[in-house]
């Protein structure tokens, strides 16, 4: 029964008190995935928050290594018709080999998006020599091996036949253990904090001191810093390192070093979500040492400010690079520091430069690359760059990118000063991160480092131990680093967001799109930042020439972009046929500005931007589509399921035609023309790609149910290779998509949920993006404690210390799929009706969340106790009609808080379960909110 009355009452909101907001650390950070990321979209910055010396780690958008760029061959269309028959007779092994040969362009690689540098401060503390680094010579080498051989660790193992190391190369597929002994000091055995600089190892690593194991290498292209104080002792100590390269060229590294430090007992660090400044502290001998760290969205420039209680604020700051740049100062306060992006001298690419200038109340100077400080209590340092990069025409570089149109930024700033340039600065951040907030309950952990929270959660894994205030701030922290990597105007989030140290970062750092980008986009809409999604949609129309030039050469008209692309805006199909034979590229995409257009109701957007995009895929598809000789349907293909693959006579294989992702891509994107067309009044004799994707669209080849319960990822019932694999490609319905539902296809929704348990129990969802697609594949399912587990496992198995999404290696996508998932399990609008709570675990009984967006153009607060909603405020921003779900026999009392009235109907149906739900109608007009209290 549903009675309306009418109701005055306050608003219960979320304030940012209730949540968490703060990641926070008592030690310096002693590796870049424990250090805290800072951006305002076109420039980032990590912060280490060292006390004798500190690296700020920085990037700018548009620093990618150059071309040649991947490109296809231009008869592509003649060698897919012939693949098609060779699969369509049953010769798939036949048919890859030939996309293969004659289809895929070379992969280019590396050709990476690139470091800025890094802005390093030596500090003058009062009573603190600096310690000299201890380089660690004299190594000997072991013999060669196929694994690590842990007793050649050991001090006591016998090394002396093995003689001194005079090659750092490792031999492919071979493990070398190098081992040698070092001596310490009283003093340097005593200090409290010593770390071990590893320079980077091919591939990995296992290091141990004194017979204990003291951290690991994975990436075979960075530095490690590791803290060894708790195995070191005066006198001799021993080191081995077991270095192991899986393939390729490798090496041992070419520098190790021990330094010491000692960290002052009051030392904090932390990132505060809510104003996006990093602040280190810490007190020596009396004197309170503060450093904020924030790049502002409203200068474009890296704020450093530094404080000390009393006037002997001391230190040298300086800009280096991991490649050859130039670096001179330029006047008394100002340095300069230049250079191209490249690998060696090849790709030349980007140039750039990054300018430093200072500010203090102190004695300020400078020479060379550094910037001298003395005798401060205040100082200000500003950072600005500045590239050659053409966002309109990257073969073009731009003429004006001297170090003048990023001293020229600096400039600005100083004439405001420090505190106004930092109140904007927040201002301008909390308008984005205060729009949404979420209470999941209290959290009795609150007062411990976020790290020991995180170790506290890997420790207790396997016994399901949870911490609600960590999922809460990782809910939030997803948020904050869309707001910090993609503001209107700049390039979209890519791999590592806009944080990426390395030359040649994993992957390129570039955009992959059969999944991760789209993943970095995922919480734009429903959790209030639809302005942050702007830059994706920008992307995407500068690729569409690329785009047509691949559709053309696949003999179609309209867009296709293959599965990577990046700065330089190549769309090709490259690589191995498992990763790179995909063309729907565009495809996934153009769901992103369909979302858009459903969560914010701008006809304009859908008119102008959307429906024009769409129609170049849909004119793809048309053109792409093949009838299969058997069934009769259409059907895309050769392509791959991405990254996966299957078994026929023995042979791994990864093509086929009609891939279950294929079609359901395909599907969704002639749905959304026509959808976009009812809109807009766009009728089949006003436009005759109307009817020809309707008739397409009843032709479509369907999603298919496999004998064993599950849903089909090929067209045929292949034996899979992996079983587990870390893509779910064909539930790609589920999920983004809302193709398959509880009420809409109930058989294909029990399928669904077979195919995510037979993936979990052969091991999926190992990396962290594949974890996070889970959690939004369970919200989906309804299944709160299944979404939940995965939520806690991401956090304990594949998250970084800084909460960095670990792949591993780090990549961002994690992040922001976990902050959807989250979202997903607390409101859901995609069955064309509001459902609150629709996947609560048992474990976030009581809370509450304001500020969700809900397609239609609404925004939803919701409270509830016991795991169910007590209160729900609805906000319209257009005319229409929208429809709550609830709980059928639940007294809801609707009141309106503003406007001129509010028109309500009930309907009951039955869900697929068999439990009874009722609908609860309303029609808003724009600026009206309604408050609805749960009996």
């Amino acid at each position: 029964m549903i009675r309306i009355t009418t109701l005055i009452a306050l608003l219960t909101t979320t304030t940012l008190a209730q949540q968490e907001t703060v990641l926070w650390y008592d030690s310096p950070a002693n590796a870049w995935t424990q250090a805290l990321p800072v951006g305002n979209g076109r420039l980032g910055a990590m912060v280490f928050g060292g006390v004798d010396s500190e690296r700020i780690q920085l990037n700018e958008q548009g620093i990618w290594a150059g071309p040649p760029v991947s490109e296809n061959p231009d008869d592509l269309a003649e060698v897919i018709a012939e693949a098609r028959e060779l699969f369509f007779a049953g010769k798939p092994a036949e048919g890859e080999k030939l996309i293969a040969d004659r289809v895929m362009a070379p992969r280019v690689s590396p050709r990476s998006q690139q470091t800025l540098g890094d802005l390093n401060l030596k500090m003058l503390l009062p009573e603190r020599p600096q310690s000299a680094p201890i380089r660690i010579d004299g190594w000997k080498a072991g013999p060669n091996l196929q694994s690590p051989d842990m007793k050649q660790l050991v001090p006591s193992f016998d090394d002396s036949t093995w003689a001194a190391m005079t090659d750092r190369a490792i031999p492919e597929n071979t493990t070398i253990t190098y081992r040698t002994t070092f001596r310490l000091s009283r003093a340097q055995a005593g200090a409290s904090r010593t770390e071990l600089s590893v320079g980077p190892i091919d591939d990995r690593s296992i290091i141990w001191i004194n017979g204990k194991e003291i951290g690991r290498t994975t990436e075979w292209n960075r530095s490690y810093t590791f803290d060894a104080s708790g195995a070191l002792r005066e006198g001799q100590n021993h080191i081995a390192v077991a270095a192991t390269n899986v393939g390729g060229p490798g090496s041992m590294a070419a520098n190790i070093t021990l330094e010491s430090s000692s960290t002052p007992n009051d030392y904090r660090r932390s990132l505060d979500l809510d104003t996006a400044i990093a602040t280190t502290s810490f007190s020596i001998d009396g004197v309170r040492f503060t450093r904020e760290v924030f790049v502002s969205p409203i200068d474009d420039v890296v704020a450093l400010h530094l404080t000390a209680s009393q006037p002997i604020l001391s230190f040298d700051a300086s800009l280096t690079h991991p490649a050859t740049v130039s670096a001179y100062s330029l006047g008394d306060s100002r340095v300069v520091m230049g250079g191209q992006a490249s690998h060696g001298d090849q790709h030349l690419g980007v140039q750039f430069h990054a300018v430093l200038d200072a500010q203090s109340d102190g004695n300020v100077s400078a020479k060379g690359n550094v910037i001298q400080v003395r005798g401060a209590r205040k100082a200000t340092l500003l950072l600005g760059a500045s590239t050659d990069y053409n966002f309109d025409d990257p073969a073009t570089p731009l003429e004006h990118f001297r170090p003048s149109v990023a001293g020229k930024a600096i400039d600005t700033a100083f004439t405001k000063g420090y505190e106004r340039v930092r109140a904007e600065h927040t201002t301008e951040h909390q308008r984005l991160f205060r729009r949404c907030s979420i209470d999941l309950g209290d959290s009795e952990h609150a007062s411990l480092p976020t790290d020991t929270r995180l170790r506290r959660l890997i420790d207790g894994a396997s016994q399901g131990t949870s911490d609600v205030g960590l999922e809460e701030l990782m809910f939030q922290y997803g948020r904050y680093l869309l707001i910090c990597s993609s503001r209107p105007g700049t390039m979209p989030a890519n791999l590592q967001g806009i944080w990426n140290e390395h030359l040649e970062a994993p992957w390129n750092a570039d955009y992959h799109l059969n999944i991760n980008i789209q993943m970095n986009y995922w919480p734009a809409e429903a959790t209030n930042l639809s302005e942050c999604h702007l830059p994706l949609f920008d992307f995407m129309e500068r690729l569409v020439p690329g785009g047509q030039d691949l559709a053309r050469k696949l003999g179609a008209d309209g867009i296709a972009f293959g599965h990577t692309t990046d700065a330089w805006l190549s769309s090709a199909v490259h690589g191995g046929p498992v990763w790179g034979m995909w063309p729907n590229g565009a495809g996934w995409l153009s769901e992103h500005m369909h979302e858009h257009y459903r969560f914010t109701q701008d006809e304009q957007f859908l008119r102008e931007r959307a429906l024009p995009f769409t129609r170049q895929v849909a004119r793809f598809y048309l053109d792409w589509l093949v009838e299969h000789p058997d069934s009769g349907k259409l059907v895309s293909g050769p392509t791959t399921s991405p990254e996966n693959t299957y078994r026929v006579d023995g042979a791994r294989l990864s093509l086929s035609m009609g891939t279950t992702m294929d079609q359901q891509i395909i599907r969704e994107v002639f749905s959304d023309f026509i959808r976009a067309c009812e809109v807009l009044n766009i009728s089949e004799t006003r436009d005759a790609m109307v009817l020809e994707i309707k008739n397409a669209l009843r032709n479509l080849a369907p999603t298919r149910i496999a004998s064993d319960g599950r849903i089909m990822e090929w067209a045929e019932e292949y034996e899979e290779a992996e079983p587990g694999h870390r893509h779910i490609s064909h539930l790609y319905a589920l999920h983004p998509s809302n193709q398959i539902t509880a009420d809409r296809n109930p058989k294909l929704f029990a399928a669904a949920r077979k195919t995510l348990e037979h993936r979990l129990t052969n091991g999926g969802g190992h990396t962290g993006w594949s974890r996070a697609w889970l959690i939004n594949m369970y919200a989906r399912l309804l299944d709160g404690d299944e979404a939940h587990d995965h939520v806690r496992l991401l956090l304990a198995k594949s998250t970084h210390p800084n909460l960095f999404d670990n792949h591993p290696p780090f990549q961002i996508d994690g992040n922001f799929g976990v902050t959807a998932g989250i979202a997903e399990m607390l409101l859901q609008s995609h069955e064309g009706e509001i459902r609150l709570l629709p996947a609560l675990p048992e474990l976030w009984s009581g809370g509450s969340f304001q500020g969700m967006r809900a397609r239609g153009g609404l925004e939803v607060d919701c409270d509830w106790t016991d795991g169910k909603p007590t209160r729900a405020i609805i906000r319209a921003s257009i005319d229409g009609q929208t429809t709550l779900r609830v709980a059928a026999g639940a007294v809801v009392r609707v009141s309106l808080i503003n406007g001129g009235g509010v028109a309500t109907k009930s309907s009951t149906s039955m869900t697929p379960a068999g439990k009874t739900v009722t609908r609860l109608g309303m029609e808003l007009r724009a600026g009206e909110t309604v408050e609805l209290n749960f009996d």
